[in-house]
C-alpha cells in the first residue's frame, strides 16, 4: 500500500502517437469513450461482487517497486492501480493504444476516479500518459524503468509479435528490473462482447495459456521469481483462472 510523500506535485504530460493508427494491428479500432467509461464501472464492480477473487489479483500490485514504473496497457484503472503499489513511485507512466483511455482519465467526474487522481497527486508521484502502439514508441521507453506492471495486456498478444513485445519489454527495464504481470485465462461471455474486446484491442484471438506466457518471457531473458494461478467460478466471475508472475530481468 502506498504512503505518503512529501515529493515533487503531481504534473500530467499527454501525447499521442499520429503515426499509431498508422502502424496499430489491423484489427484494431479506437475503443469509444462510452466503452472504457462502462469497462471502469465494471472493473469496480465485479471487485465488489467478489472480493475474494479481487483481493487475489489487486494484492500482486505490491510487488510493484521502483523509482520509475510503466502500466503498459494501463486501461482507465491507471490511477487505482497505483495506490495498491508498495510504496509510490517518483515517475508513473501510463502507455495504452487506446486514446479514448486518456480522455476518460481527463474528462470524467466519477468520484472513484477523482478520489484516486487526488491521492495519486497527494502522493507526489509525475504521471505521464502516452497514447500509442508501443510498437511505435519503443526507443522512448529503452532503459527508463524499475518495474513494468501489464495487468490484462501480454494476453492480447500470441506469435511473433508477442515475442517482439516481450523484447521491448526487456529493453525497457533497467537490470535487475522487474515485470509483474496479471492475465485472466478461459473467458465465459456472448459473442458480442468477444467481438468488441478484439477489435478495441481488449484480447487476443489465439489465448495463450498461463505455460505459454512463462515459456515466452524465460525465452526473452527473464526469470521467474514468483507465480500463482487462481481458479475462478467461470459462471459467477466470467473466467476460469486467473495467473499471476513476477519476472525479474536476467
Amino acid at each position: 500500500m502506498c504512503r505518503k510523500s512529501a515529493r515533487a506535485t503531481h504534473t500530467v504530460r499527454v501525447w499521442w502517437s499520429p503515426s499509431a493508427a498508422r502502424r496499430a494491428p489491423a484489427m484494431h479500432t479506437e475503443a469509444p469513450y462510452d466503452y472504457i467509461r462502462d469497462y471502469y464501472s465494471l472493473v469496480h464492480r465485479k471487485n465488489a461482487e467478489d472480493p475474494r477473487v479481487s483481493e487475489f489479483w489487486l494484492s500482486k500490485l505490491a510487488h510493484v517497486r521502483g523509482d520509475s514504473v510503466l502500466n503498459i496497457g494501463c486501461g482507465p484503472t491507471l490511477y487505482d492501480y497505483m495506490l495498491r503499489f508498495e510504496r509510490p513511485p517518483r515517475e508513473y507512466v501510463g502507455l495504452d493504444i487506446n486514446k479514448s483511455t486518456f480522455e476518460f482519465l481527463e474528462r470524467s467526474k466519477d468520484p472513484r476516479l477523482l478520489d484516486a487522481k487526488a491521492r495519486v497527486r497527494e502522493l507526489g508521484t509525475h504521471t505521464e500518459l502516452i497514447g500509442a502502439d508501443v510498437f511505435d514508441c519503443e526507443g522512448s521507453l529503452e532503459g527508463r524503468f524499475d518495474c513494468i506492471l501489464g495487468v490484462g495486456f501480454f494476453a492480447t498478444f500470441h506469435g511473433p509479435r508477442f515475442e517482439r513485445l516481450l523484447g521491448i519489454m526487456a529493453r525497457a527495464l533497467r537490470p535487475a528490473g522487474l515485470l509483474v504481470k496479471l492475465t485472466w485465462h478461459g473467458p465465459h461471455r456472448t459473442a458480442e462482447e468477444t467481438r468488441k474486446k478484439l477489435e478495441y484491442a481488449y484480447d487476443n484471438s489465439e489465448e495463450p495459456s498461463p505455460d505459454d506466457l512463462v515459456t515466452g518471457f524465460e525465452g526473452a531473458g527473464f526469470s521467474l521469481v514468483e507465480q500463482e494461478i487462481l481458479e475462478c467460478d467461470a459462471q459467477s466471475y466470467g473466467w476460469n483462472a486467473i495467473q499471476s508472475c513476477v519476472f525479474r530481468k536476467v
